[in-house]
């Protein structure tokens, strides 16, 4: 893969997994919530499951959802589910100070980006952008995954940090749990939005 390639993917890649969406929400949310070093499984597990998701697109998953329409759909309604599930935790956790927190754990996280429209959505325009027919496919999956991998580990990274600010900065329980139901309200609108370009699947 040439060396502008990769930059461009690198691009969109920054564009993409930098941008507000439900894992970014939730890392910011757990970061707000638990600190940042007791997020580090969860923002490993986003990236797990990222990967995961990776894979499947490499794999013709997307093809698979353009064969078959019902499974696509049904894959959807799955997804906004769980992604409602997901904002309401965040938009209704408690911000009282003392209260016993149950820390996210890895596996959580894992799941999180295979039930997010955003994630086969981006990649899925990656594969279709940048890959070359002609050229080595292994090795072209490898260096957008790469790409994404790093991309993801980076700006993640900083959601779970600016989130971890909140609690620095912010004491109020009222303020904190306003700002946690905006998260929430952002996570449904970009879900949305990516449920109605879901179409790339297909």
């Amino acid at each position: 893969m040439p060396v502008e390639t990769i930059f461009l993917v690198a691009l969109f890649a920054i564009s993409m997994v930098g941008s507000p969406g439900p894992a970014n929400m939730a890392l910011m949310a757990s970061g707000a919530r638990y600190g940042y070093s007791r997020s580090v499984p969860f923002l490993f597990g986003t990236l797990s499951g990222f990967l995961l998701v990776g894979i499947g697109v490499a794999a013709g998953v997307g093809t698979l959802f353009a064969n078959f329409p019902a499974l696509r759909y049904t894959f959807l309604v799955f997804s906004a589910a769980y992604i409602l599930f997901l904002a309401y935790k965040i938009a209704f956790q408690s911000t009282k100070p003392g209260e016993k927190k149950i820390e996210p754990r890895y596996l959580a996280g894992c799941i999180v980006h295979p039930l997010n429209p955003k994630a086969w959505v981006m990649l899925v325009a990656a594969f279709s952008q940048f890959m070359d027919p002609t050229g080595a496919q292994i090795v072209q999956t490898m260096i957008i995954l790469t790409v994404f991998t790093v991309t993801g580990l980076t700006l993640n990274s900083l959601w779970v940090f600016a989130g971890s600010l909140l609690t620095r900065f912010v004491s109020s329980p009222i303020v904190l749990q306003t700002i946690n139901r905006t998260l929430a309200i952002l996570m449904i609108i970009v879900v949305a939005v990516a449920m109605l370009r879901s179409g790339i699947l297909g």
